[in-house]
């Protein structure tokens, strides 16, 4: 059903020109017509427009995994083995540890665990002492020699707990010492080396000339701590964003389709993922229409939050892409023969169906139409005989008549007196089919550069119902691909 309406709305709005509608009173309205003049459209243009229509968001390809790998506390390093943009393989050396500061931290550690020996030898001894002089004390003497005692019974514990944390320190320090080494977990690509967190010395050891790789960053996602960053390679991700009032629309598990920007046949297949909720970001702005809100606030704000696109293939994507994420309508099931929406045709219920169409003179005819198959889910008759995808039809309506001329220029059909082009006003909101999930919906793509993605609710809309935040931009093609 959604799909259908979807389908429906397409040719309802698209331009104004594909069903007419750029008429008064719209599609289920009757035509102005004056000066006997009918606009019509191309019906291969009809179709186009029509498959186009799907819910869209904008989306960003990444990598599926990110490994942050953090230098370990107290331990220097030696030589960094990678640089900035190096493609790695899973066990491939990334950097050593400095081994001789190992080694003189063991010595620091191990003579300080000697003198905490040494410490609590001498806590027992004056324990033991204190107790012998205590039996001996006249009565007004024993409570400082209780206070004492206790006093060095607290410090033997806590030497006892030093005692122990330096041990550790020992153990930890001895099996480095056999490990100076870090290797990748992973297959991927360096994204970042965090120079800050060398020394000087260790900064003198780092070759990070290479290529710049912060075109890509996930700011969202990324460690303070990390050291160096490795994105993975061969299994990507598409990251979307969503807005607050359409969150309910991801819906997880359901099929999507991935479309390059550049080229719009080329397409990629996946499944919706989950919604990161805790990441959500908050945008005020003022409201562009200077409309308020009930509250009489004519500020706004809305929180967007991140969606991820499982893929089922990410051969052909590039780290870093931009493209478009729709919802899998069957916009892109191809059916045999030639298919037409049953909003064109008239009298699809008696044994003499037909539509309006130009004829060779240019003039409006009844054309009748043999009719095959019926596509319930679209709404369209597969159209066996009577017209092709090369012949241009009208949309009907009661003052049409067979003889009127007819127009295939929209702009010019605008600015001749002939013809009333006004734009849908006296349309009741019962005229159009209601479907509560209709979000970012996006009328065709024409392989041309959009710059921002409509993100709100198509549903009982005014100008105050559009703030600037609803839109989602999307970098510019020749700075992302």
């Amino acid at each position: 059903m959604k799909k259908r309406i979807l389908i429906l709305l397409g040719i309802l709005i698209i331009g104004g020109g594909a069903a007419g509608v750029c008429w008064k009173t719209g599609v289920f309205g009757q035509q102005e017509v004056s000066g006997d003049v009918v606009y019509v459209t191309l019906i291969s243009e009809i179709n186009g427009d029509a498959a186009g229509v799907s819910n869209r968001y904008a989306g960003t390809v990444e990598p599926q995994e990110t490994v942050e790998v953090e230098l370990e506390s107290g331990r220097s390093v030696k030589k960094v083995q990678v640089k900035t943009g190096d493609q790695v393989k899973k066990g491939q050396l990334l950097f050593e540890y400095d081994l001789s500061s190992i080694q003189d931290s063991l010595e620091e550690a191990q003579l300080e665990l000697d003198r905490l020996k040494n410490e609590e030898s001498s806590l027992n001894d004056q324990i033991a002492t204190l107790e012998k002089e205590k039996k001996q004390a006249s009565q007004d003497n024993q409570l400082s020699y209780t206070i004492e005692i206790e006093t060095n019974k607290m410090n033997l514990k806590k030497n006892e707990y030093n005692q122990k944390s330096k041990q550790a320190e020992i153990d930890k320090l001895q099996s480095a010492t056999g490990n100076t080494e870090v290797r990748s977990s992973i297959d991927g690509v360096i994204q970042k080396i965090d120079t800050s967190k060398l020394s000087t010395d260790d900064g003198d050891s780092l070759d990070d000339s290479a290529d710049d790789m912060s075109s890509y960053s996930d700011t969202g996602s990324g460690s303070s701590n990390a050291f160096i960053t490795i994105l993975s390679t061969g299994s990507y991700r598409v990251k979307g964003t969503v807005n607050e009032l359409n969150i309910q629309n991801i819906v997880e598990g359901e099929p999507v389709i991935v479309r390059s920007r550049v080229d719009s046949s080329q397409i990629w297949h996946g499944t919706m993922g989950t919604i990161d909720k805790d990441s959500a970001t908050t945008n005020s702005n003022s409201n562009s229409f200077g409309m308020m809100d009930a509250s009489g606030d004519s500020q706004t704000s809305s929180s967007t939050y991140p969606f991820y696109v499982n893929l089922d293939s990410s051969d052909g994507l590039m780290l870093g892409q931009h493209v478009y994420i729709e919802n899998d309508e069957g916009q892109e099931d191809q059916k045999a023969g030639l298919w037409l929406s049953e909003v064109y045709i008239s009298d699809t219920d008696t044994d003499q169906p037909y539509v309006w169409a130009m004829g060779k003179d240019k003039k409006l005819e009844k054309r009748s139409v043999i009719l095959g198959q019926y596509d319930e889910e679209l709404g369209e008759y597969e159209i066996v005989d009577g017209l092709t995808k090369d012949d241009y039809i009208a949309y009907p309506a009661e003052n049409l008549k067979e003889g009127m001329a007819t127009t295939k220029n929209r702009e010019e059909a605008v600015e001749s007196d002939n013809v009333d082009m006004e734009p849908v006003s006296d349309m009741s909101s019962d005229e159009l089919p209601a479907d509560d999930n209709m979000d970012s919906i996006d009328y065709g793509y024409d392989g041309t550069d959009d710059t921002m993605i409509s993100d709100y609710d198509t549903g009982d809309m005014t100008d105050g119902d559009l703030p600037d935040e609803d839109l989602v931009p999307i970098q510019d093609d020749t700075e992302a691909e």
